[in-house]
């Protein structure tokens, strides 16, 4: 789930939006010239008798551009918001060097619009980024389980149509576990929950190259586990077996509660081409793990 990046809240620019930011810095740029050699030049407008001063239509290319700059900000918080800073910094300096430098105070009154274009641009990314993330945190809890922190049924379908949209093979192991009605029954369900998270962080806990673990639902489990690598598939099955079966202390002092894991074990391609026919596979094989007496795993 690496597309959740909550420490910068960034995202992927898709190619119409670097289209656009391209065609609004090219756009920018031409201003940029046009404001220099207006204020070089000292060109002046007259349009139905009344003259328009450098100072004037400098200052209306320089609101324009600092429109520009603010639409950067609106095609991409992030990236379009680091183009308007630079662009206005440019600017910024090329006013000084006009005030000063070449004595045309004809650019103090972009001085100002320039620095309206930087707080409008300041507040407008502290609030798309606010908007951005708190996007990412409704995304994410559609996928994630409020127990347990693993995904839940829809981000593993999704994690796994990933995976069978690359043509990536894999593991499949559907994981359900023994007894645990007993355990709402006799503890209450905040019990469940905590014997739920526990095992969550138990599968976590056993080595793999890759993959996913999610809550399906109950106390049903999936993994999925690329298989596109080496992994001796049956020697996890073993341990996602007995990390199971060892008991877990319940809270304020509940005692312990000993249960065990069924496991069906399925593979992509081979035991199906879509992802239902691959979780129907591993669905029954851990049925049949059931049907051994429980406490164990089956292959498809």
């Amino acid at each position: 789930m690496d597309e959740f990046d909550f420490s910068t809240c960034k995202v992927k620019i898709d190619p119409i939006k670097k289209i656009k930011l391209a065609f609004l810095s090219c756009l920018y740029c031409f201003f940029i010239v046009l404001v220099s050699l207006v204020n070089r030049k000292q060109i002046s407008v007259t349009i139905s008798g009344t003259i328009f001063s450098p100072s004037v239509i400098s200052g209306v290319i320089t609101s324009i551009s600092v429109g520009i700059g603010i639409m950067m900000t609106q095609v991409h918080w992030h990236y379009g918001g680091f183009l308007c800073y630079f662009f206005f910094s440019v600017s910024f300096l090329l006013c000084l060097i006009s005030i000063f430098v070449s004595m045309h105070p004809e650019s103090i009154p972009g001085i100002f619009f320039l620095f309206s274009g930087f707080l409008i641009n300041f507040v407008l990314i502290k609030n798309l980024r606010t908007i951005a993330t708190k996007n990412l945190i409704v995304k994410k809890a559609s996928v994630t389980d409020s127990i347990t922190g693993l995904l839940n049924h829809r981000g593993i379908n999704r994690a796994i149509n990933l995976l069978i949209a690359k043509g990536k093979p894999f593991y499949i192991l559907f994981l359900d576990m023994d007894n645990f009605k007993s355990l709402n029954d006799t503890y209450g369900h905040s019990a469940g929950d905590f014997f739920l998270t526990c095992m969550g962080k138990r599968w976590n806990s056993i080595p793999k190259p890759e993959g996913q673990i999610a809550r399906n639902g109950g106390d049903e489990y999936i993994i999925v586990i690329p298989a596109d690598k080496p992994f001796d598939i049956e020697e996890y099955a073993k341990e996602c077996v007995k990390k199971a079966a060892e008991p877990v202390e319940l809270p304020n002092n509940k005692g312990n509660f000993k249960s065990s894991a069924s496991v069906g074990i399925a593979k992509y391609p081979d035991n199906g081409t879509t992802i239902d026919q691959v979780m129907s596979k591993a669905d029954s094989a851990m049925y049949e793990s059931k049907h051994k007496g429980k406490n164990c795993y089956t292959f498809c």
